[in-house]
């Protein structure tokens, strides 16, 4: 079985962080192990912490995810040994979770883990950039190469085929190499142009998938 370590200090159900791994984890055979990073180690802290995470618990095992979770206060030895207790892990998100300077000192923050562990650590926000990044290229549409087909196109069915029994008794069917020559680098310029052209008109459509 997987697991996917999930270092957060609020833990709303409706935080990106535990909606990602909600995703990752959905119809896998993955766990997921949370640590509740806490500000103090108070009775009152403790109880809202577990709380919180009582109400996680549900919404993950009602999706049929196996779900643990541990209160950590801001204590950089306790928190690493509680990342080393729960390896091995697949990937380490950290959520909506800020490392103290004191933490930071003694080892415990997202680049220290970056350094120290085998597996992937990312931040919650680095994977909404990424995402948001491949939807925009996947999605948008490249206007100057659209322009720059688009005049191929229009160049090739304005000026070209209008010119092809012209250019068939001078060059194509001369019957010479540099005839057959030519015919090939005019389909190729052709199909490479009018290729280019139609792949990016669905997009301008909407009519992909």
């Amino acid at each position: 079985m997987k697991k996917i370590i999930l270092v957060d200090s609020k833990w709303d159900i409706n935080s990106p962080a535990i909606k990602y791994v909600l995703k990752a984890s959905k119809g896998t055979d993955t766990e997921i192990a949370g640590i509740f990073l806490a500000a103090d180690t108070g009775k009152e802290t403790v109880e809202n912490a577990e709380a919180a995470l009582k109400a996680v618990k549900q919404g993950f095992e009602s999706e049929g995810i196996p779900f643990s979770a541990h209160v950590i206060g801001p204590d950089p030895k306790a928190f690493t040994k509680k990342i080393d207790d729960l390896m091995p892990a697949s990937l380490v998100l950290i959520g909506d979770a800020e490392f103290s300077g004191e933490m930071a000192r003694g080892g415990a923050s997202i680049e220290a883990l970056k350094e120290r562990l085998a597996c992937p650590v990312t931040t919650a926000d680095a994977i909404a950039a990424g995402e948001h990044a491949q939807k925009k290229t996947a999605g948008g549409i490249n206007w100057s190469k659209f322009i720059m087909y688009a005049i191929g196109s229009a160049i090739m069915y304005g000026v070209f085929f209008p010119m092809l029994k012209v250019l068939n008794g001078k060059i194509f069917m001369t019957g010479t190499i540099v005839g057959a020559l030519a015919i090939m680098a005019a389909v190729v310029i052709h199909a490479w142009i009018w290729g280019n052209t139609t792949q990016i008109l669905p997009k301008l459509f909407k009519l992909e998938k």
